[in-house]
């Protein structure tokens, strides 16, 4: 007769090393996962809106970088870091020459005129922009919650998954990256367990796509990072802003009543000179105008 016999000793031993193996690919992907985010990486967004409401055929577009850092991420117009440096070379350009006229015809102005940050790791994410010139921030209190779907497709060669959500006032469809194991994406949007590729809301009116990335040897600058901010509620936010439609001149008013200022020529696009009073009224006029336009805004609750 024959007996079979069970080493215990040697399933131990392989289900020791089934647990040891598991946790090496946890160690591995922790590592790999610690190395993207130890370097600094920019990824291009195409924005593409239509923030009049009255006219959903005229659609714009601009670039937008999402900056990534170990500490956290920035979202912002690609044109605002052109913009800054020519301003700044044409500002120099005053001290030389003791001349205070600037050139407004080589500086490109951004469309979209808002930055948000995020800071890692629990994604406190905070809106910039401006309003009568002055530099206003708000802290975004609440999470989205995402429903996350089994649909999947491929954008510019990775595999990504369905999720949407509500947020501002708007639902939206999100396609995320696991590969990409960065909680980020354009504008507020985060918490999906992957990059955000594209997202936008069911009705087009917003879509954030990705077009490109790259990896940056440099810490990214932040935009307006030295300037002072004030923090606002999102009911002081919407009241400012309602004070700024009746009166969008403001501060011009005020910057020229100021002594410093009085002698200050700008030019217009053809390079002809503009008193204060030219401006004032080139400001006034421009502000209603815009106001007609751009009223479809991608948090409406903030600029009702």
């Amino acid at each position: 007769m024959k007996y079979k016999i069970t080493n215990r000793n040697s399933r131990t031993k392989t289900f020791n090393q089934l647990i040891i193996m598991r946790k090496l690919i946890l160690l591995i992907s922790l590592f790999i996962f610690s190395i993207i985010l130890a370097q600094n990486q920019r990824f291009t967004y195409e924005y593409t809106f239509k923030m009049d409401s009255l006219n959903k055929d005229y659609i714009e577009k601009e670039i937008m970088n999402l900056d990534i850092t170990k500490d956290g991420s920035n979202f912002y117009s690609a044109l605002l870091i052109t913009r800054d440096s020519l301003f700044k070379a044409e500002f120099e350009k005053t001290k030389v020459s003791q001349s205070v006229t600037i050139d407004m015809r080589k500086v490109k102005m951004a469309k979209v005129n808002f930055r948000v940050s995020k800071s890692y790791p629990d994604f406190e994410t905070i809106y910039h922009t401006s309003i009568f010139a002055t530099n206003v921030a708000l802290k975004e209190n609440k999470k989205i919650n995402w429903t996350i779907l089994p649909d999947t497709k491929s954008i510019e060669g990775f595999k990504v998954q369905k999720a949407t959500t509500t947020f501002g006032g708007r639902n939206w469809t999100a396609w995320f990256a696991n590969d990409i194991q960065i909680q980020d994406g354009p504008y507020k949007f985060c918490g999906l367990p992957g990059l955000i590729l594209n997202i936008e809301d069911e009705k087009g009116d917003h879509i954030f796509n990705l077009v490109g990335s790259q990896k940056l040897d440099y810490q990214p600058l932040i935009i307006d990072s030295k300037k002072q901010e004030t923090f606002l509620t999102n009911e002081k936010f919407n009241q400012l802003w309602n004070e700024y439609k009746k009166d969008p001149a403001r501060n011009i008013k005020l910057i020229h009543s100021s002594s410093e200022m009085s002698d200050t020529i700008l030019s217009d696009a053809n390079g002809n000179p503009l008193s204060k009073q030219d401006l004032i009224k080139r400001k006034e006029q421009g502000a209603r105008e815009t106001f007609k336009k751009v009223n479809n805004f991608i948090e409406m609750e903030l600029y009702k």
